[in-house]
C-alpha cells in the first residue's frame, strides 16, 4: 500500500484519459454537464459533422485510449487488487477486459511459442496478426476459464462435470461480457446512439494500437525446445 505514491504518474495518466473519454462521449452525444455555467464552452462540439471529421476525432482519441493501455499494462502486473482492477479499467473502457487474464495467464506463459497468439510470426502481416491476436486472446481466455471451473469443481469433490449454470456464472468471461454490455447500455442511456457508435469505434482503434504494440514487441520471437520437448526458459 505504501508504494502507491510511486504510481502517481500512472494514476494521473489514467485519470486524464478517463476524463477525456467522458469528455468525448459528452461532445459526441451533445451532452453538456456544464450548461449554464461560464465553463460550458468546454463541452461545445466545434468540429464539422462530416465523415472525415468523425473518423479523425475517433481515431485520435481511440489512439490515446490504446496508449493509456501501457499504464494499465503496468498496473495489472501488481499484486494488490486496487492496482490490478485500475489497470483492468483501462482495457474495460475499450471493451477488452479479458486482456487482464490473457496477458497474465496466457501470454506470460506461452510467449514466443505457437501457443501465444500475441507473438507475431516472422513475416506475418500485421493486420492478419492483429485479428488473430485479438480473437485468439478471447478464445484462449474462455477455454482457460472453462478448464478452471471444471478443475475447481473437482477440488470441491464433485465427480461429475459442472452444469451449464455453474459454467456461466463462474466463468469470468461471462462477467467481462456483462460489464461491456453494461458500459454500452450506460453510454446509450446518458449520451445516445451517436456516442455508442463512437464507443465502438474508440474501442476498435484502441485495440488496434494495443495489438500494434504486441506486434512490434514480440515480432519473430521463438523459443527453442530441449531434448525433453520443453520450451527454454524466457530470457535464455
Amino acid at each position: 500500500m505504501k508504494d502507491r505514491r510511486f504510481y502517481g504518474p500512472l494514476y494521473a495518466f489514467i485519470l486524464c484519459d478517463c476524463l477525456t473519454w467522458f469528455w468525448c462521449l459528452c461532445l459526441v452525444g451533445g451532452v453538456n454537464p456544464l450548461a449554464g455555467t461560464s465553463m460550458d464552452f468546454l463541452f461545445e462540439f466545434k468540429h464539422k459533422h462530416s465523415v472525415g471529421s468523425w473518423f479523425v476525432f475517433t481515431f485520435v482519441w481511440g489512439y490515446m485510449g490504446g496508449v493509456n493501455g501501457l499504464a494499465g499494462h503496468e498496473l495489472i502486473h501488481k499484486k494488490d487488487p486496487f492496482n490490478k482492477m485500475l489497470g483492468m479499467f483501462t482495457f474495460s473502457k475499450m471493451l477488452y477486459s479479458h486482456f487482464l487474464l490473457e496477458h497474465s495467464n496466457g501470454h506470460h506463459r506461452n510467449i514466443a511459442t505457437p501457443l501465444d497468439t500475441a507473438t507475431a510470426r516472422r513475416n506475418e502481416n500485421f493486420y492478419i496478426f492483429a485479428l488473430r491476436s485479438a480473437l485468439g486472446g478471447v478464445r484462449n481466455t474462455f477455454r482457460r476459464e472453462v478448464d478452471r471451473v471444471i478443475s475447481e469443481s473437482k477440488e470441491f469433490g464433485q465427480d461429475k462435470e459442472p452444469g451449464l449454470i455453474t459454467h456461466i456464472v463462474n466463468n469470468r468471461m461471462t462477467w467481462f461480457t456483462t460489464l461491456h454490455a453494461f458500459i454500452l447500455i450506460v453510454v446509450k442511456t446518458f449520451f445516445g446512439w451517436r456516442s455508442v457508435f463512437f464507443q465502438l469505434g474508440y474501442s476498435l482503434v484502441g485495440i488496434f494500437f494495443i495489438e500494434l504494440i504486441n506486434y512490434v514487441e514480440h515480432y519473430g520471437l521463438k523459443r527453442k525446445k530441449d531434448s525433453n520437448d520443453v520450451y527454454e526458459a524466457i530470457g535464455e
